[in-house]
């Protein structure tokens, strides 16, 4: 087991039959020594040192491919073989320590370790709370054994999808202090450590981020109903004075009465019940968040605010304009992406299913490293995906951590590719493109495998095959279609990367199956009469256009039909694709036509149906709350903004200014901040004329290009340019 060395002889341990134990340990301190403390508090812990909660950090440690469990109980089962990674969690407690006798207390709660119930995928825990600790002093380290006490605890029930139920009635109030006497406390039971290798995090934890004030919508005198006033995730906050109060807190994003829209109310789902102890406390859930726009709340309780909790990865980034339907965009993206992420995961939704599936994943990575400082958040997050890669068959999970959840072989399972490679741009990390190369070649090697004449046609037994996903109509693009020409896509990004690391006497035969593989798309789908592939359906096309596939007249085709159609009809793998090959090959204002678009189903039909965040599917059926049709966030500073870097740059080294001039954005501001630095771009239309304004790190090589004009500048420029 790697990485143990960091428990220096610590036992891991347990307390018998309970989802959210707590532990309690005394131990002595000198006065103005310095310590630290290493955790590992499987699956959340909060900390405390003499009362006092250590750190702001929430949901802690970030989740993982914890250890071995039984895979047969997921939906469809899995056979792959994986590998193991558990984060410890290091803290200096210098400051909350005390001459003499000091006292620590350590709470669990099950989070992703423990599931014992959750709505999505199947029901699998990789074992019960467990808490390995050392504290490293001077005087004496303190670990972790039997001789550290535990209980029950006040959480009678956690559950990571359902909620907590607490009874503060349980524990005295001061059993976190030295005036308590421990005598509710029993030994620990030592536990065998579980096998894994073992990290300290180096991902951002979750915190509370901000707070909202709700607003009373309702009171019927038994219950009330509050609006935070945009949709979000996190958890309400009460408080009550009163002793054996009840109070029942749960949420909801919708409150209308509309079948599989939005998340509604459901009895002991994201749900609170707090019995008060008469001490002055805040009561909110411990372990868990919801996702949530209403929340209810019964009981006598004041409800004291909202607060929003999600991993710290702040908005590093800004876009305004004069189009209304660009700025819901991009500010719904911002919130909608922030809502998922926790625990080190970007999860599709932060309620009903809230996994990091790596479809949603690989599609919003470059919007997400473009827009918010989360470097290493997504650096996790790729390890997370090496780790659900099978070690025998070079099969990715549809999940990582791998948490059940279907999926097609390709548009999800190619994270092992994208992702990587997406960050090396963002990044300039060649080390870890390097080290990830050869799980990209092991992952081509398995499409291959699933391959007959040149066309993907299946996964693993008995499981998922999708290929793209929620479209406005059922599905009717096909999925080998969709994962072939995905399939000839990670083969050139590879090749690609092959040539940036020196790596291309590795990727010799991949030349021959790209041909052979483009060749089975047009044998297969294309039709020179429709001058289409698939009839176009659900814009099939451009997936096509995307590896180099197709004629002009396909590409005449793509563009008749949707200035004709006037909104997108496609899922959440073809609208990127769509939206950027549009962009790519000089029809731009097509593109914006319908990112800003009205139509049925549009950005704005969302945006006038009172969403904040980005909806699962174009209707507002099922989750309110998914980044993945988000991922056309980026073309707003790609090509609105023109902030693209040329092909032999990477981490921003080089930038060139190439903004798209479309009808009907006349002003438009916006910047992002890159590895090298702070981009930003302002234009404005008047008089038959568009004045560019753009400034780069003097770090950046620089250089504009519109119209007329390319010039390189250092600093900034501005130009004038005819429209």
């Amino acid at each position: 087991m790697q990485g143990t060395e960091l428990f220096k002889g610590a036992r891991f341990i347990d307390c018998y039959g309970s989802s959210a134990p707590v532990f309690r340990k005394t131990f002595t301190a000198v006065k103005g020594e310095t310590a630290t403390v290493l955790v590992c508090g499987l699956g959340f812990f909060r900390l405390y040192i003499n009362g006092k909660k250590v750190s702001s950090d929430l949901l802690v440690p970030n989740a993982s491919n914890y250890n071995y469990r039984d895979l047969s109980k997921f939906e469809y089962p899995l056979v792959d073989k994986l590998s193991f990674r558990t984060y410890c969690v290091k803290y200096d407690i210098s400051q909350y320590l005390t001459h003499g006798e000091n006292v620590l207390v350590i709470t669990l709660g099950p989070g992703y370790y423990c599931n014992d119930y959750r709505d999505a995928e199947g029901y699998v825990t990789f074992g019960r709370p467990k808490l390995c600790y050392v504290i490293e002093k001077p005087s004496g380290n303190v670990l972790s054994d039997s001789s550290t006490l535990s209980h029950k605890g006040y959480i009678t029930e956690a559950c990571l999808y359902n909620g907590e139920k607490h009874n503060y009635n349980l524990l005295p109030a001061n059993f976190m202090t030295k005036d308590y006497n421990g005598s509710d406390f029993a030994p620990s039971r030592e536990i065998e450590t579980p096998e894994s290798s073992y990290e300290l995090q180096y991902a951002p934890a979750d915190k509370v981020i901000k707070s909202l004030t709700p607003v009373l919508v309702e009171d019927d005198g038994v219950t009330r109903l509050y609006d935070a006033g945009e949709n979000t995730a996190g958890y309400a906050v009460v408080k009550c004075g009163k002793k054996n109060e009840k109070i029942t807190v749960s949420y909801a994003e919708d409150i209308y009465d509309k079948p599989n829209f939005g998340m509604h109310f459901a009895e002991d789902y994201q749900t609170e019940v707090f019995i008060t102890d008469g001490e002055d406390r805040e009561y909110y859930p411990h372990f868990t968040w919801h996702g949530f726009r209403w929340f209810r709340v019964q009981g006598d309780a004041e409800v004291v605010r909202v607060d929003v909790v999600h991993s710290d990865c702040p908005v590093t980034s800004s876009f305004e304009s004069d189009n209304e339907q660009l700025n819901w965009l991009y500010n719904a993206y911002i919130n909608t992406q922030l809502c998922n992420m926790h625990s080190g995961v970007p999860s599709d939704c932060p309620h009903r299913e809230r996994l990091g599936y790596t479809g949603d994943g690989q599609l919003c990575c470059e919007a997400a490293m473009l827009m918010l400082d989360c470097k290493e958040f997504y650096r996790k997050w790729i390890y997370d995906i090496a780790d659900s890669q099978c070690l025998e068959t070079g099969h990715v999970a549809h999940t990582a951590p791998l948490m059940g959840g279907g999926g097609g072989p390709a548009g999800w399972g190619g994270a092992i590719v994208e992702v990587p490679y997406r960050f090396y741009k963002i990044y300039g990390d060649k080390d870890l493109l390097n080290e990830f190369f050869p799980k990209m070649l092991r992952f081509l090697d398995y499409l291959e495998m699933r391959s007959d004449n040149g066309l993907v046609w299946h996964e693993e037994k008995d499981g998922w095959c999708l290929g793209d996903w929620c479209p406005p109509e059922p599905i009717k693009i096909p999925e080998a279609y969709v994962n072939t020409c995905l399939y000839a896509g990670f083969m050139q990004t590879v090749l690609e990367i092959a040539s940036i690391l020196g790596r291309e006497n590795e990727t010799q035969h991949l030349p021959e199956r790209i041909e052979k593989v483009k060749k089975a798309i047009d044998i297969a789908y294309f039709s020179k009469q429709q001058r289409a592939y698939c009839g176009d359906v659900q814009g099939a096309s451009c997936l096509a256009l995307q590896i180099g596939n197709g004629n002009e007249a396909v590409h005449r085709k793509v563009v008749e039909k949707y200035k004709k159609l006037g909104m997108f009809d496609t899922g959440i793998i073809a609208t990127p694709a769509l939206t950027g090959w549009l962009f790519a090959n000089g029809e731009a204002q097509l593109a914006f036509d319908l990112l800003s678009g009205k139509g049925e189903v549009s950005f704005d039909y969302m945006a006038r149906n009172g969403a904040t965040t980005i909806w699962e599917n174009w209707n507002g059926e099922s989750s309110k709350n998914h980044p993945m049709f988000g991922a056309v966030t980026k073309y707003l500073f790609t090509y609105l903004l023109g902030i693209r870097q040329p092909g032999d740059s990477a981490g921003f080294e080089k930038v060139v200014i190439s903004p798209c001039l479309v009808d009907g954005l006349d002003r438009v501001k916006g910047h992002i901040t890159t590895a090298n630095g702070e981009i930003g771009v302002e234009i404005k239309k008047e008089n038959g004329t568009a004045v560019i304004r753009a400034y780069a790190d003097e770090r950046i090589k620089a250089q504009i290009v519109c119209g007329y004009v390319k010039k390189e500048f250092t600093g900034s420029v501005e130009i004038t340019v005819p429209v």
